[in-house]
């Protein structure tokens, strides 16, 4: 799956497209939370332009292709039910992700807290502040699409 957090585009997004029709398979795309953006600024000349933009989130997801695709998407339930899908999916993969690279972080600090480490006890205090706040990732308001991770 493929998602692109908060695209832009000078065009409206449609909320769903079918692509790539092939072998049975196709991509769905749908763009969630579109929102329009308006922009002012001052030009060359000293005049004030505004522009006028589109925000959103867009899921892309590869399944078979059916004759009733495009009735199942155009269907508010149906258009529902497959954001929940591809949201639901890309939440576990995101959340993976982040989760495989704090165990890397914590993995690499392991030795920091061995009984006979050569580290000084406020230095030894300092990574096992550090690690638990690694540990306590997943309960950031955020997560897992905007993380903070912890510095040392």
């Amino acid at each position: 799956m493929q998602v692109n957090y908060q695209t832009e585009s000078d065009i409206r997004p449609n909320k769903y497209l079918i692509e790539n029709i092939l072998n049975g398979y196709c991509d769905i795309v749908i763009n969630d939370k579109i929102k329009k953006v308006n922009e002012t600024y001052i030009d060359d000349e000293g005049e004030e332009v505004t522009t006028s933009k589109y925000t959103f989130n867009s899921y892309r997801v590869t399944t078979p292709y059916r004759d009733t695709l495009e009735e199942e998407l155009a269907n508010k339930e149906g258009y529902n039910l497959w954001l929940s899908f591809v949201v639901n999916q890309a939440t576990e993969e995101k959340a993976k992700e982040v989760r495989a690279k704090r165990d890397e972080l914590l993995n690499e600090t392991d030795w920091t807290q061995m009984s006979d480490t050569a580290l000084s006890e406020e230095k030894q205090e300092q990574y096992r502040v550090y690690r638990q706040a690694l540990r306590d990732i997943p309960e950031q308001e955020g997560f897992p699409f905007d993380v903070v991770f912890p510095t040392l």
